[in-house]
């Protein structure tokens, strides 16, 4: 019988290939794919706030940051009131990328959906809610 980790791990490593494809489409580094990901649209943050939602160190995150600025996913916008402070958030083509990823995970779960039953929906939603929340709450920190 496969462990409840086992079968997670199965989960995972489906929908992270699916996403993997998307990201090597986009020629993009999984730390750039990520820090992407961590910003949604609209958002702004400064550049220590953009490095520790993605987990990245300071240092790493910089260059993350400027390579992501550089190729058009990102916008840098110093601060007029204070030109030490700058600004981060998504440009148009970070936009448009993120959405194209919404659209392929969109696609991943309706296969899923096509599978079940509404309750059967319902009652996976339940327990992946609950798997999680139990999870979280044996994390460190």
């Amino acid at each position: 019988m496969d462990s409840l980790m086992d079968l997670v791990g199965q989960l995972k490593k489906c929908c992270q290939e699916t996403e993997l494809a998307f990201i090597a489409r986009a020629k993009l580094s999984l730390a750039e794919f990520n820090g992407i990901s961590a910003l949604e649209p609209g958002e702004r943050v400064c550049g220590n706030m953009l490095s520790r939602k993605m987990g990245l160190s300071p240092s790493r995150a910089s260059r993350v940051i400027e390579k992501l600025v550089k190729n058009g996913f990102l916008v840098r916008e110093i601060d007029p009131q204070d030109r030490r402070r700058c600004t981060i958030c998504l440009a148009k083509k970070g936009v448009a990328l993120k959405q194209q990823l919404k659209k392929i995970r969109r696609e991943c779960e309706e296969k899923v959906r096509d599978q079940l039953s509404a309750q059967e929906i319902d009652h996976l939603i339940g327990h992946l809610r609950e798997l999680n929340e139990a999870l979280s709450a044996s994390m460190p920190g």
